[in-house]
């Protein structure tokens, strides 16, 4: 850590942070939460100690889980692994995570209502929490490292949910709009800290484990995981993010959005456990403007030690892995350099599951914007509609380079 000017205070919920002059008199603020404090106090502390400065605030975290649900709505918060030796590591079928890592979650899933959320409604179109986030980014240039963001919701009963309990929403007597009142009752839930049962399909609903809104621009996320079952990392149109290596580990559509998003040299972990028809769309675009460039990313299966499902059977889940499932017809999505493992990729790699009932719907070019070059099978037996490149230069002469996507970068 460099050496820094100023003085250290400390504070009452187990922080301090230095005042320091940097280069050119901007001044920057340093927090520390440590291990079994808590983050949102020391978000609470940037706000009302610097809120109309426009500072750039770090916060070191020291390795532990964090279980809270997080608003970053600070322009050019850092949240940044306090570890000399930090790990985004998951241990015993991901109830646990390595002792050098950060990991900051919280259980709130789409379908269920529990009494800690008051008047929060859970269902139909609020969108408050964007998918329900664990933590939802508001504000430019947010920057993270070796952090594991989580949604635990479909992946194991946290301390914190078996300690709260649900509301019985057939006897409830929520304000539903029509829009939002529920379709169905979802089954009930294990209420024992610690089960993995939730990871079975009849418990898996919405629920993301960061979301960006569209005022979330040129967001960097470096050595970072995200984790969840479905629907695990979100961005509206408008937000921009750079994700460089780490891991994206979901299910079913789990990078899904409008947002302009380039995915840099990061391991693609497939959340399926052989369940039948349990399959993995990795990405699901909508955006009318750039949308997502994968980039020199490799495609794997969960291991046992992350992932501990009733069914985990690898050999079940053969080609069960799609590159890409669009939200909309004119999404844009583009895999460059991909590999995987062995048996994982369905040869189609493209589907058209969430489009084919739309009234726009084009059999015969449902989503013109689908891109592929230099994939490790070299694209043998996607659809027609994909367009498999000659040169690392989309049609609009936009080059793929990550670092520049969504940039002017001719």
């Amino acid at each position: 850590m460099e050496e820094t000017l100023g003085m250290a205070v400390l504070l009452n919920h187990g922080m301090y942070f230095d005042m320091n002059f940097i280069w050119a008199n901007i001044l920057a603020l340093v927090l520390y939460v440590h291990t079994g404090g808590s983050v949102n106090a020391a978000l609470d502390s940037a706000r009302s100690v610097y809120a109309e400065r426009g500072e750039r605030t770090t916060v070191y975290i020291e390795p532990g889980t964090y279980q809270e649900e997080l608003t970053i709505d600070i322009p050019g918060l850092r949240l940044v692994n306090a570890s000399k030796r930090p790990s985004i590591g998951l241990r015993q079928g991901g109830v646990e995570c390595d002792k050098n890592a950060v990991r900051l979650t919280w259980y709130y899933g789409h379908g269920y209502q529990y009494r800690s959320m008051g008047e929060r409604v859970n269902y139909g179109g609020s969108r408050e929490r964007r998918w329900n986030a664990s933590v939802l980014v508001t504000a430019p240039d947010f920057y993270a490292e070796n952090i594991i963001f989580e949604n635990s919701f479909n992946l194991y009963v946290s301390e914190k949910e078996a300690a709260d309990s649900l509301v019985d929403i057939s006897q409830s007597a929520m304000p539903w709009t029509e829009k939002e009142r529920p379709k169905k009752i979802m089954p009930e839930r294990p209420k024992e800290a610690g089960s993995t049962e939730v990871q079975l399909k009849r418990y898996r609903e919405r629920a993301a484990a960061i979301s960006f809104t569209e005022t979330a621009t040129n967001a960097h996320l470096k050595n970072c995981r995200a984790v969840g079952r479905q629907d695990v990392l979100y961005g509206d149109e408008g937000a921009s993010i750079y994700w460089e290596k780490g891991i994206l580990q979901g299910g079913v559509d789990f990078i899904f959005g409008g947002m302009t998003m380039a995915v840099d040299r990061a391991t693609i972990v497939a959340n399926i456990n052989g369940e039948k028809g349990d399959r993995c769309y990795i990405s699901a675009g909508r955006s009318e403007g750039r949308g997502m460039l994968f980039y020199k990313c490799h495609i794997r299966l969960a291991t046992e030690e992350e992932l501990s499902a009733v069914s985990h059977q690898p050999s079940a889940v053969s080609q069960q892995v799609w590159l890409a499932r669009p939200w909309r017809p004119w999404g844009e999505t583009v895999w460059a350099y991909t590999t995987w493992d062995k048996g994982v990729l369905n040869p189609e790699g493209w589907s058209t599951g969430l489009i084919q009932k739309r009234d726009d719907y084009d059999p015969e070019n449902p989503c013109p914007r689908s891109y592929e070059y230099k994939s490790q099978d070299k694209s043998v037996g996607r659809p027609k509609w994909v367009t498999v490149l000659q040169r690392p230069i989309l049609p609009d002469g936009t080059k793929l380079n990550p670092r520049k996507w969504g940039m002017n970068n001719e």
